[in-house]
C-alpha cells in the first residue's frame, strides 16, 4: 500500500476519532474487532455533509443559480459512503470551492487529499488546491481511504468507476466524443446514476463501447440515450448556426464561442468539439468563461482589467462572475481581456 493511501486514511481516521466521547468505545480485544468498532463509529459520526453543487443558467432570472445537484465525482464519492453504510442524508450543496464550517465537505474547498481541521471539527475531501497538478479525483480520494479502514472492498468493477470517474473529471476523453455520446456511457455520465455504473463496469471495461438497444434496457438507459441524441443533434445545429452569425471570437486562449443567454444550451459540451472554449454571458449580471485544454492566466487578467477585474479564476480552466452585485464588465471588455 502507498505512503498516499495511508495518509488519507490516517488523516480520515481524525475526523471518528475527534469525535468519540470514549476512548473506551474503540476497545477491543483483537484487531479485527477493533476495526469492527472503529467502523461502526465511523457510520455513527459522519454525518454532516458537504458538496459542490452545479450552477445552471435561469432563464427567469437571467444567470447561473445553485442547484441542488453535483456533478460525476460528486454523486460516485456520496455513492462510495453510502456503500461503506454511511448516511449522507444531512447533505448541503454549496457553490463551487466554497465549504461548510463543521461538516465534511466533498469535492469543494479548495484542498487536495483529506484534510482535516481539528479547531473547527471541518473536514475535507478534494483534489482541487492551487499548484498540485496530481491527476486524481475525490471518488479516487474516498475511495482508496474508505478501503484502508476496511469499510468497503476493492473490487475490478469499483477500480474501472474510479478510473472512469477521474478521467472524466480531469476531461481525458476527447471532447468529440459528445457526438457520439448518446451511444456510450462515456456520453450519458451526468444521467447516470452511482449503481449505474457499477453494473455496466462489471461487464464492460472501457466506457465507450458503443451499447445495444439491449444493453441500454439493461442499464436502465434507454430514455437516457434517447435524449442525448435529441441533444447532440440540436446543438451541433445551433453551433453550426452560430458560427455563422460570428459568435466565434479569436483570443490568446484559442477561438471561443460567445454563448449569451444561454443560447447554446450543453455550452462546453458542443464548444469543444471544434473550439478552445467558451463565454457564457449574462449582460449585466454574470458570465462564465471555461478553457477546453490551456490555462487562464490570472496575472495577465488584472493587469489588463486593474479596478474593473471581477471574479474569480477555478482551477485555473474557469473564470466566473455570479454575485449578487451587477456585473460591470461588458463583453467586448472580457473579450479584450482575453487577447
Amino acid at each position: 500500500m502507498s505512503q498516499e493511501k495511508f495518509a488519507y486514511s490516517r488523516e480520515a481516521a481524525k475526523i471518528t476519532l475527534d469525535k468519540v466521547s470514549s476512548w473506551e468505545e474503540l476497545n477491543a480485544a483483537v484487531l479485527e474487532e477493533g476495526k469492527q468498532k472503529f467502523a461502526e463509529k465511523t457510520r455513527e459520526l459522519w454525518n454532516d455533509f458537504a458538496v459542490s453543487g452545479v450552477l445552471v443558467f435561469d432563464k427567469e432570472k437571467g444567470e447561473r443559480v445553485l442547484k441542488p445537484f453535483t456533478d460525476l465525482d460528486g454523486n460516485v464519492t456520496l455513492g462510495i459512503l453510502k456503500k461503506a453504510g454511511i448516511d449522507i442524508s444531512n447533505l448541503t450543496y454549496v457553490k463551487p470551492g466554497e465549504s461548510v464550517e463543521g461538516a465534511i465537505n466533498l469535492d469543494t474547498g479548495d484542498q487536495f487529499g483529506v484534510v482535516y481541521n481539528e479547531d473547527t471539527y471541518t473536514a475535507y475531501f478534494d483534489h482541487h488546491k492551487k499548484g498540485v497538478d496530481k491527476i486524481t479525483s475525490t471518488a479516487e480520494i474516498m475511495y482508496k481511504t474508505m478501503v484502508d479502514l476496511g469499510m468497503i472492498n476493492k473490487s475490478d468493477e469499483m477500480d474501472r468507476v474510479v478510473e472512469f470517474v477521474t478521467k472524466i473529471d480531469n476531461r481525458q476523453y476527447p471532447p468529440e466524443e459528445f457526438l457520439r455520446s448518446a451511444k456510450t456511457l462515456l456520453g450519458l455520465q451526468r444521467s447516470v446514476k452511482f449503481e449505474q455504473l457499477v453494473n455496466y463496469f462489471k461487464d464492460h471495461k472501457s466506457p465507450t463501447d458503443e451499447l445495444t438497444p439491449d444493453e441500454w434496457e439493461k442499464y436502465g438507459l434507454k430514455e437516457a440515450a434517447e435524449r442525448q441524441q435529441r441533444i447532440v443533434d440540436e446543438a451541433m445545429a445551433k453551433l453550426a448556426e452560430m458560427e455563422k452569425e460570428g459568435k466565434v471570437v479569436d483570443t490568446s486562449y484559442g477561438s471561443l464561442v460567445i454563448n449569451e443567454n444561454n443560447e447554446l444550451k450543453v455550452g462546453s459540451s458542443a464548444a469543444y468539439v471544434r473550439h478552445d472554449g467558451i463565454i457564457n454571458i449574462s449582460p449585466g449580471k454574470s458570465f462564465a468563461i471555461t478553457l477546453r485544454d490551456k490555462e487562464l492566466d490570472e496575472n495577465k487578467l488584472r493587469e489588463k482589467l486593474g479596478d474593473k477585474f471581477q471574479g474569480k479564476i477555478i482551477r485555473g480552466k474557469m473564470w466566473i462572475y455570479n454575485d449578487k452585485e451587477p456585473l460591470k464588465l461588458s463583453l467586448d471588455e472580457i473579450i479584450d481581456a482575453l487577447k
